[in-house]
């Protein structure tokens, strides 16, 4: 019987201590841009203070509207976390409309961030699976987890040199008051067909406008005839 004893105690003593977890300080190759939508101030800094000493790039957005407004003018998203409820167009609609984007502007993978847990089992048309859904308030690790398998991020005990901040954006050059008065009548007429026809004779005419009519491209693609810059 002691030798069972202290065989047991033994085969105790071998077994493995437990992995600590791997330090998250930093990551391999290029930065990473992330967009945090939410309207609640509180929660976008919460998922920036985790992320930015991290090295990623980070933007937010206090609506729907203000996240589509920021990737139409060029922050093109690796990762996107959008919270469901908010004033305007809700999360599901702003995911919608921003996979509407060109395979260049749209963003890389979404998330959602909610309050209300219940979310995490509805179905939806824009292709978030349950682990593609966070209740608040979010856990890092898992945060971080996502990241890792959705961008395929490799991290580093090394500390994240500082992000160094974006150069303003260029300025976006306005087509002629003639190509604008063009462009106003076929948005007022809400032809789709004809807007994206003015745009191409824009930028046939007057090829430095090329960002200009990339912005208005996007919000046409969306139907936001309303938020497009074409007045004389």
């Amino acid at each position: 019987l002691p030798r069972v004893h202290e065989a047991a105690l033994a085969s105790r003593s071998a077994v493995a201590p437990a992995v600590a977890a791997r330090p998250r300080r930093g990551y391999q190759g290029p930065r990473l841009r992330v967009l945090v939508v939410d309207n609640e101030e509180a929660d976008r800094e919460l998922l920036v203070d985790v992320l930015a000493p991290l090295g990623f790039e980070l933007r937010t957005a206090a609506s729907g509207h203000d996240a589509l407004d920021l990737i139409a003018a060029g922050f093109r998203p690796d990762a996107m976390f959008v919270d469901l409820a908010m004033p305007g167009i809700d999360g599901w609609e702003t995911i919608r409309r921003a996979r509407g984007f060109d395979a260049s502007m749209a963003p890389r993978c979404v998330a959602i961030v909610s309050a209300n847990a219940f979310d995490k089992r509805l179905e939806n048309d824009v292709g978030i699976a349950p682990e593609d859904f966070f209740v608040k308030p979010v856990r890092h690790s898992e945060l971080l987890d996502w990241l890792e398998r959705k961008l395929a991020v490799r991290w580093t005990d090394t500390a994240a040199a500082p992000v160094v901040a974006p150069a303003a954006p260029p300025v976006l050059v306005r087509p002629s008051p003639e190509h604008l008065r063009a462009l106003e009548e076929a948005v007022g007429l809400g032809y789709f067909r004809g807007i994206m026809n003015q745009l191409d004779a824009i930028d046939a005419a007057q090829p430095e406008c090329a960002a200009w009519t990339a912005a208005q491209r996007a919000l046409a693609r969306q139907f936001r005839f309303e938020a497009m810059d074409c007045s004389a």
